[in-house]
């Protein structure tokens, strides 16, 4: 049975690509397959995917470039792109690309993981948009509910982002870091979230309480 979702898959590891594609076509995802950057941008161009599956560690352009190519496009900045590789999750990966990403996923990836993922992406936006409708139909201010889209968004990411960094960086099951431990940019990471979830939860008692 058919997803209706259309998903491409870039990975340089040409028989892992061809695997997971196939695989994805079973779970009944329109799913294309890309071995470089610019193969994925060239395919991108010919036909929007709904969603995206990138490796960072590719040659000659990285996943992080390829992103930033993706993102940099006003026609494809809005695709949600589920980021993959054998390397941890650095402070400074989310730090400059946090806000560009939807998921993170480290190899070796299982399907079930993968399909979790690309599932994960539609029900958020179906429950933003849900939210987003429900506030438009109380009278909700317009510059307001886009706010609180974004940041909504912002915040569900956030917190999926901190979870993984926390198998490698000290922060606690709540969110908080260990009280003697000092990274700068750890701090800033979580202070962020912190401040984003604050703002959504005012967004969200002025428009849906």
């Amino acid at each position: 049975m058919s997803t209706g979702l259309k998903v491409l898959y870039i990975d340089d590891e040409a028989l892992l690509k061809m695997a997971f594609v196939e695989t994805l076509k079973q779970q009944g995802y329109d799913a294309r397959g890309a071995i470089s950057g610019k193969e994925a941008l060239d395919l991108i161009d010919a036909d929007m995917p709904d969603i995206i599956i990138l490796d960072v560690m590719m040659k000659p352009m990285d996943g992080w470039e390829t992103l930033t190519h993706i993102k940099n496009r006003a026609t494809t900045q809005d695709i949600p792109i589920i980021m993959q590789t054998g390397k941890s999750l650095t402070i400074k990966d989310v730090i400059r690309y946090g806000d560009q990403i939807e998921d993170y996923l480290i190899k070796p990836v299982r399907l079930p993981d993968l399909v979790k993922a690309v599932e994960g992406v539609r029900e958020r936006r179906e429950m933003i948009q849900g939210e987003v409708d429900q506030a438009k139909i109380r009278g909700g201010d317009p510059d307001l509910i886009n706010e609180y889209a974004q940041i909504r968004h912002r915040t569900l990411i956030g917190k999926r982002l901190i979870t993984i960094l926390g198998r490698i960086y000290p922060i606690k099951t709540d969110g908080t870091i260990e009280t003697d431990f000092d990274i700068p940019e750890l701090h800033q990471v979580i202070n962020q979230f912190e401040e984003d979830q604050k703002r959504c939860k005012e967004l969200h008692q002025s428009l849906l309480v």
